[in-house]
């Protein structure tokens, strides 16, 4: 997204794949279990408008008519690395097919931007810069501000696609993903902010769980590494989701919580968000727990296959003082998440990235208040 040369507009660059060993308002989403990966699928990148639009292009995929994401071949994990130095302000995608006819967002299941050289705030894994689904709206941040990246710093792109909800098949789609771009050295410098993203699954690992039918709950505790400011959030539910909280347990405040924009099929077409910087963000701790839970009504009076997900995502800035956390490639989730993002399944039993069980959700009635305290990064299981 920044530009070497501003008024020059750069060719676009081939990415590389490497083997298995990103933002205001990210719609955090994660990678699902086993499915067709697509070879033929390729991610590219160059700069446009002058050097200030960094733009990824995946593709091409085909979309039968109908077909789910297990039925689709999807593209693999791949790698490009940023042209300069400079500050990603945001993120908007579109799709068009091979004909460059538009092509309707409810295709895109969910596209993840990672920085794999750095690790999160609220877990060790891969930084997630940004990420968007079917209900993405364009995201673009205030004009101070922007997150900061170095020159040739390495961004991972991983990306699912569905097409069950239509009667139409697409050939040959790309996505393309515009991020705003200010390049170092600028008269004016963008305050710097930090992504960050939170899940109600463990964070290494397969992101998608089982919906049981009628209503339930699942959660994740976690600690902060360092003392913030949130900014912005945003969330991101599957169909059949009627609300998103995340709170701090150890002061028994719920800190934002969302009901999304549903059609008359149960689908989520919105999401709500939440800014705080005109009050100066809402400060997280590392000595509090915080919890994020996904609620959902399921009404079809059966389990749905990996039909939930539950995220958090957004913008931070450190407390003063604070530092961000240096990344551990010897973590054992570090290690699990790249396995997983790469290989684009779940590790397998025997692998040894080290132990992270999913929690089990049972049905609940309603949605709880905050509990007590609880030590640790740890999943919690429905309660009734």
């Amino acid at each position: 997204m920044t530009a070497a040369d501003p008024a020059r507009r750069r060719a676009p660059s081939r990415c590389r794949v490497r083997p298995p060993v990103l933002a205001l308002l990210l719609v955090a989403v994660g990678l699902t279990a086993a499915r067709p990966l697509a070879a033929q699928a390729r991610l590219t990148a160059g700069l446009e408008d002058g050097g200030k639009d960094f733009v990824l292009t995946l593709g091409p995929i085909d979309l039968p008519a109908g077909a789910t994401h297990h039925q689709v071949m999807q593209p693999r994990a791949q790698e490009v690395t940023v042209p300069g130095a400079g500050w990603l302000r945001g993120y908007s995608v579109e799709l068009v097919d091979g004909a460059g006819r538009p092509v309707p967002q409810m295709v895109l299941h969910h596209l993840n931007l990672i920085l794999p050289d750095r690790r999160g705030l609220f877990s060790p894994i891969m930084l997630r810069v940004g990420a968007a689904g079917h209900e993405t709206a364009p995201v673009k941040l205030p004009f101070l501000m922007g997150f900061k990246v170095k020159q040739g710093e390495k961004l991972l792109v991983t990306a699912m696609f569905s097409n069950e909800e239509s009667k139409q098949a697409y050939q040959g789609v790309r996505l393309r993903v515009h991020m705003p771009f200010t390049a170092a050295g600028t008269w004016f410098p963008p305050m710097s902010v930090y992504p960050f993203y939170i899940d109600v699954m463990p964070p290494a690992g397969t992101h998608a769980y089982d919906l049981p039918p009628g209503k339930s709950e699942k959660s994740w505790d976690t600690h902060p590494a360092a003392a913030a400011r949130l900014l912005g959030v945003g969330g991101h539910l599957h169909k059949y989701g009627t609300l998103l909280r995340f709170e701090d347990v150890t002061a028994r405040k719920v800190l934002w919580e969302a009901r999304p924009v549903l059609n008359a099929a149960g689908e989520v077409v919105g999401m709500p968000t939440g800014r705080f910087w005109w009050k100066g963000g809402v400060g997280v701790q590392p000595g509090h727990l915080y919890r994020l839970t996904a609620f959902y009504d399921n009404p079809t009076g059966h389990a749905i296959p990996e039909g939930a997900m539950g995220t958090l995502g957004g913008i931070l800035v450190l407390s003063h003082g604070s530092h961000w956390p240096p990344l551990d490639v010897s973590d054992p989730e570090y290690r699990k998440d790249v396995a997983v993002t790469w290989a684009g399944m779940p590790v397998m039993p025997g692998m040894s990235m080290g132990p992270a069980p999913g929690p089990k959700v049972s049905p609940s009635t309603a949605p709880a208040k905050a509990a007590g305290k609880s030590p640790g990064m740890k999943p919690r299981g429905a309660r009734k």
